[in-house]
């Protein structure tokens, strides 16, 4: 089975491409669609909402290997916040924490209409936003900026599965033992041996 359908090679083929990224973050309150246009987009069964330009996507590129790889999206003062994703991000850090994010690649046709089905070309996990604000100039104003990192699938891999001395790990490595369940009792306590 082909990654891309033939109508999609033959878009990709042509002399002019007109292509977009699509967002889709799985905030836990609800799942946002947003990309970069000035419209609503109507496309793969989905509602997408404009960010009207104020959207940035740092780092994205094509993966070629198992290497942990972070992909930074930025918002800079969208207007009327119509997509709500500063209040969803900000609200509770848990909200965004370790929640999927899927970059998205739309096609157009030559009149900007959709063509085709969003293809998915990068997944992660969104960490913490950064919220970062610049400085009064004038009349002009500060902009807010938020900041958001994603980490793809393999950021974790180099640690261990259940490597801690805790009772957790313990019972995933060998259920019913019970040796680390005493652990945190014997904090700061002294032990004579032998004792006589």
């Amino acid at each position: 089975m082909a990654f891309f359908t033939s109508d999609q090679i033959a878009a990709l083929s042509a002399s002019t491409v007109r292509v977009d990224f699509l967002t889709k973050m799985e905030f836990k309150s609800g799942t946002s669609y947003l990309w970069n246009g000035n419209t609503d987009l109507m496309t793969g069964g989905q509602t997408w909402k404009p960010m009207h330009g104020a959207g940035v996507i740092d780092g994205l590129s094509a993966p070629t290997g198992t290497a942990a790889e972070a992909v930074t999206f930025q918002l800079n003062g969208l207007p009327d916040q119509a997509t709500d994703l500063l209040r969803m991000a900000l609200e509770d850090n848990q909200d965004s924490a370790q929640r999927l994010v899927t970059v998205y690649l739309q096609l157009f046709d030559a009149d900007w209409q959709a063509a085709g089905a969003p293809i998915g070309i990068w997944w992660g996990f969104m960490q913490p936003p950064r919220i970062t604000r610049t400085p009064m100039q004038g009349t002009e104003g500060a902009i807010q900026s938020i900041s958001m990192q994603a980490e793809n699938a393999f950021f974790n891999r180099s640690r261990p599965p259940y490597g801690r001395y805790t009772d957790r790990d313990q019972q995933k490595r060998s259920p019913g033992d019970k040796f680390f369940q005493f652990t945190p009792s014997l904090l700061f306590k002294s032990f004579t041996y032998p004792d006589y």
